[in-house]
């Protein structure tokens, strides 16, 4: 049986942005009506013209991760959809492959859940409407930038159709949780940052600048916490030190006032869809919870 040469663009395109990927959230993402095999076929058959390369995961038995060689990445690279999406850094050897790819394939996984969540209830998440690590800086030194694992594009269909955007920062409880909290103070801290030219600094002008993030959004995107390889207990804990931070935090507090935020579980994600009653409200913990689009 021939195979359609766009879906095997469209693997290696998601391999370029994704990093790594298995068969079956590459199968969840363009083929998700034939059967994993198929999948794996059109992924030795990529590794034998010299594309892709392959892992076998720790602890996972037979179960392989899939990433670009070097030409592979330089294809993709000209790729017109992937114009503007920064160049991967390759894995020098499988083993580095190995030790990197933990969090790497839960970042594929989550977007892999909002496309069939999307796909289900004919909303519109392509496989490519995630980018990842997209960096916003506000302020000097290594902390002074966000960087989410990935800024999301979901259309929700029907008579109230609009477009959302969200920073999508993936957990797998491999953190403390006062880091994970950090995350959350730093989105406040880029949500306030202005940044002020010297000369206007001690100047009544210096009020009407307006916030850095405004150059790039016209609404602030929600914040939407994936709790992955998370029990449920542990989950709870998570997202209880989330909420305390956005309660106890003078700039967090400020900003969900108008910025939506979020904490699910992605085993949930997966099961229910993005749009279902899965998301915990980080601004108000007494509320029920809710699909993503609804905080």
């Amino acid at each position: 049986m021939a195979v359609p040469p766009e879906i095997d663009h469209a693997v290696v395109a998601a391999l370029f942005q994704f990093r790594m990927a298995t068969a079956e959230q590459l199968r969840v993402l363009h083929t998700p009506g034939s059967g994993p095999e198929l999948m794996r076929r059109r992924l030795r058959r990529l590794k034998e013209e010299g594309l892709v390369e392959d892992v076998v995961l720790p602890q996972a038995g037979k179960l392989r991760a899939w990433y670009l060689t070097g030409r592979g990445a330089r294809i993709a690279a000209r790729f017109p959809e992937l114009e503007g999406v920064a160049s991967p850094p390759l894995p020098e050897d499988k083993t580095e492959a190995r030790l990197r790819v933990g969090h790497i394939l839960a970042v594929t996984r989550t977007q892999a859940a909002f496309v069939a969540g999307a796909r289900t209830v004919g909303d519109e998440c392509r496989p490519l409407d995630f980018l990842p690590e997209v960096y916003h800086r506000y302020g000097e030194g290594p902390g002074g930038a966000v960087i989410p694992d990935g800024l999301l594009h979901y259309t929700t269909g029907g008579p109230n159709r609009a477009l959302h955007r969200a920073f999508v920062e993936v957990d797998r409880g491999t953190m403390a949780s006062e880091k994970l909290a950090a995350k959350l103070i730093g989105y406040a801290r880029f949500h306030d940052h202005r940044p002020i030219p010297p000369h206007l600094r001690r100047t009544s002008h210096a009020l009407s600048i307006l916030p850095a993030w405004q150059q790039h959004y016209t609404v602030f995107p929600r914040l939407l916490f994936v709790l992955a390889d998370t029990g449920e207990r542990a989950a709870r804990q998570r997202i209880r030190d989330l909420q305390a931070i956005a309660a106890g935090h003078p700039l967090v507090a400020r900003m969900l006032t108008g910025v939506k935020a979020g904490a699910a579980r992605l085993d949930d994600l997966e099961e229910h869809g993005p749009g279902a009653a899965v998301w915990h409200s980080l601004a108000d913990h007494t509320r029920p919870r809710c699909g993503a689009w609804e905080l």
